[in-house]
């Protein structure tokens, strides 16, 4: 599938999605101060489902059992894995380091193609991925006094997160550029909708829905979250992704660090000369790596 120039269309759905993921953090944040990691992870899963259930239904017979293969991978990397991964991290770190590692997956993006999925190979890209890399090195090793615990190595499960969303990428540009980005989104949601919910109910969800009075207004932002931060943002990143091109999309993240250092601020999260460092170095490489 040959890449278009984005337009300035792309480009507003692009600060829009900026703006939905950059406040996810905060979301999540908000979701942990009743629920444990993987009850957020999982009621975000649920609710996403629940909302794109429709579509799923109405799109179910338009793929081919081979596409369907493939968008339960796609899922898992791009929707499943990540949901685990960032409020794991965020019970350790603070939303604002959250939101500057999230934007090494264009990164990824570029490594995993070019290793795995034939993409063109430029050495201006290779500086970007050190400058990136050194970058994520910087905040990892350097700032260890963020969140509750102090535990800046809790970020690695951002990176992992990263890494995976980079190959989500590249499987839809791949082997899903032909499908519909609601139908991948609506119907890779709804495949694990099922085991979540068993998994939910065997944890203590219920008893801390009675017992915890902060725990409906958790769920209220977990709701939000999956409304807007997985559901909708994730049917416009697909477009995105099939409209112009996979690091187009995925360079989204240069723009949610700023979203989610300003909500982290607001929040009372201190910002550090590391973090901006970082995230500077970061946001060059991730520059580089889409020359």
């Amino acid at each position: 599938m040959i890449d278009r120039h984005p337009g300035l269309n792309d480009w507003l759905l692009l600060l829009f999605l900026a703006l939905i993921w950059g406040s996810s953090f905060i979301l999540m944040k908000e979701g942990l101060k009743a629920f444990h990691p993987e009850q957020v992870a999982l009621l975000r899963i649920i609710i996403t489902a629940v909302v794109l259930m429709p579509f799923a239904l109405m799109r179910r017979k338009k793929v081919t059992l081979k596409q369907t293969q493939n968008m339960v991978i796609q899922g898992m990397f791009g929707n499943f894995i990540p949901a685990f991964l960032f409020p794991a991290a965020q019970t350790h770190i603070n939303s604002s380091l959250a939101g500057i590692l999230n934007s090494l997956s264009p990164v990824w993006v570029l490594i995993i193609g070019v290793l795995f999925f034939g993409a063109s190979f430029k050495w201006i890209r290779l500086a970007g991925v050190i400058s990136a890399l050194t970058g994520a090195v910087l905040l990892l090793v350097f700032q260890p006094a963020h969140g509750s615990t102090g535990n800046a190595w809790f970020g690695i499960l951002i990176v992992i997160a990263t890494i995976s969303y980079g190959l989500s990428a590249n499987i839809i540009k791949r082997y899903l550029h032909d499908v519909h980005p609601v139908t991948i989104t609506s119907i890779s949601f709804n495949i694990v909708l099922l085991p979540a919910v068993i998994y939910l109910f065997t944890t203590d969800f219920t008893e801390l829905i009675i017992s915890n009075p902060q725990a409906m207004i958790s769920l209220g932002y977990i709701a939000i979250l999956a409304t807007l931060g997985s559901a909708l943002a994730s049917i416009i990143f697909n477009r995105l992704v099939h409209h112009t091109s996979s690091l187009f999309a995925a360079s989204v993240s240069y723009l949610i660090p700023i979203v989610a250092l300003m909500w982290g601020v607001l929040d009372g999260e201190t910002v550090t000369a590391i973090d901006y460092g970082g995230m500077a170095l970061i946001g060059a490489g991730v520059y580089l790596a889409s020359r």
